[in-house]
């Protein structure tokens, strides 16, 4: 069994959510838990999912639903369950996307012979009828630089070493929380290292591909001004790399 602790966040009560975690269960090594944390859902989300999950054989896999107090978004909801995690390794997985079977397998392994303290892999990019649209392969290395300009760390294939190197938390702010939890670990680790192979499968849905972007742009934004503290200077060159390599990355 590996050592791994998955971080699901949750809002409202989404059928899609099963299929995320029987990719979980479905692992070639199984995980040592399943972390949903549930961020205040109105319509008691947390309990039915509890009532969902008990009745499951989960091959001895753990399945803890967490609940927030108040609505903070995905980054506060997360930040809940890597508290409670019990396990060396922290990786995530969102409710519309899912795990090849050999990923934790494959992915661990490598950890352990690079020494890496952040990891990530390829992913295939779906629609929503779960049709192939595109693969993005990312670099085997990435610096803070590289980030700063791209963030080619898909959020459902990082895995970082938090009993070697202790545990990291996102900014509570409600969008980019995953980058900047990336820039924070880099930036006292060093470079993350990737297995460029997609090893996940990253659903993509045609709101957040269009009427979304605009939002998207302004969060990146306000991540390098208000979160990182660029000047304006610095801030713009970063922003049009952002501009041009988001582009080409999901055309």
């Amino acid at each position: 069994m590996a050592d791994v602790s998955v971080i699901m966040p949750n809002y409202g009560y989404d059928r899609r959510l099963h299929a995320a975690v029987d990719s979980v269960l479905a692992q070639s090594e199984p995980v040592r838990e399943i972390l949903i944390s549930d961020d205040a859902s109105p319509d008691g989300a947390a309990s039915r999912l509890r009532d969902d999950f008990a009745a499951l054989d989960s091959a001895g896999v753990e399945i803890r639903v967490l609940e927030t107090d108040t609505n903070g978004g995905p980054g506060r909801a997360r930040n809940r369950a890597i508290a409670e995690a019990k396990g060396r390794y922290i990786a995530f997985l969102d409710a519309d996307d899912a795990w090849l079977p050999e990923k934790i397998e494959r992915q661990i392994a490598f950890m352990q012979d690079t020494g890496a303290g952040l990891s990530y892999t390829g992913y295939e990019m779906v629609d929503e009828q779960g049709e192939h649209v595109s693969y993005f392969a990312p670099p085997e290395r990435l610096t803070r630089d590289d980030m700063l300009r791209s963030n080619s760390i898909g959020c459902l294939t990082a895995i970082y070493d938090a009993g070697r190197y202790g545990r990291f938390y996102m900014p509570t702010i409600r969008k980019r929380q995953d980058l900047a939890l990336w820039l924070i670990i880099i930036g006292q680790l060093g470079p993350a290292q990737g297995m460029p192979e997609p090893l996940a499968r990253y659903t993509r849905r045609e709101s957040s591909v269009s009427s979304n972007k605009f939002k998207a742009a302004a969060y990146q934004w306000r991540l390098y001004r208000e979160v990182l503290g660029m000047d304006v200077v610095s801030a713009s060159r970063n922003f049009v790399h952002y501009a041009v390599n988001g582009y080409a990355k999901h055309r």
